[in-house]
């Protein structure tokens, strides 16, 4: 399996300046089979397979045919949809679904985990939250709701835009509430993402039965200098152990 992850910026169909096209045309080029964008227009997919989103969330990302906070991809299409998660996440931030590639089947779970400044933005309801509250709510959700439903750890994959340094470099502080949900709601997983770049924070968390054979990073700048995003991405082929 290849897989994409990339917060695209919102890149916008239409867009003036031409960043739509070129942020289009490197997600075609990679050909992947499941791809996970998140801050993301659905059009920006790859033709034929089917996607799925998120929820509309909070504040920009409520209107119709808008971005999400998560839009995936897969070319074999989608089975037992989920783009709830659980109640007590902050919402629009969630989708889970399954796909056949191979004859197998695999989980996909796509995030976008707040970010450290979320109250600032979050529904009127929410923002007597401190910094990094939004972020430790949906890692409890996470570990307490969503993960321990999951029949079984086999084929699945867990992805998008973590907000996080791993291990944290300053963001968060290595130690804080956050860092240590974040160990606790993925402890077992592996995460092949973690400790290359040392700013990266759109990670993949993977089962322990599976192995990388090949990991390339997607540049947030073109060569000319031109910004793609505010992100780097990666893409990632995968195989069973």
């Amino acid at each position: 399996m290849r897989i994409l992850n990339w917060n695209t910026w919102k890149a916008a169909p239409g867009s003036r300046n031409g960043r739509f096209g070129k942020v289009n045309a490197i997600v075609q080029g990679f050909d992947a089979d499941i791809v996970c964008l998140t801050e993301a227009h659905p059009e920006t997919l790859p033709s034929g397979g089917q996607t799925i989103t998120s929820r509309p969330g909070n504040r920009g990302w409520q209107a119709e045919g808008g971005p999400r906070k998560v839009v995936l991809w897969s070319r074999s299409g989608w089975t037992d949809v989920d783009n709830f998660g659980s109640a007590a996440m902050p919402r629009g931030r969630f989708v889970r679904a399954t796909t056949i590639l191979d004859e197998a089947e695999w989980t996909i779970i796509g995030v976008c985990i707040p970010w450290r400044d979320y109250p600032k933005v979050a529904p009127k309801a929410e923002r007597t939250m401190v910094l990094w509250e939004g972020a430790c709510r949906y890692l409890d959700a996470l570990r307490e709701d969503v993960l321990p439903a999951l029949n079984k750890r086999e084929r699945t994959i867990l992805l998008g835009d973590f907000n996080l340094q791993i291990p944290p470099v300053g963001y968060p502080r290595a130690g804080s509430a956050v860092d240590q949900k974040r160990q606790a709601a993925l402890a077992g997983w592996l995460i092949p993402t973690s400790g290359i770049q040392r700013h990266f924070i759109d990670h993949v968390a993977m089962s322990t039965d599976l192995r990388v054979e090949c990991l390339r990073f997607i540049s947030k700048f073109a060569p000319d200098g031109q910004q793609h995003s505010d992100h780097n991405g990666v893409c990632i082929d995968l195989a069973p152990v």
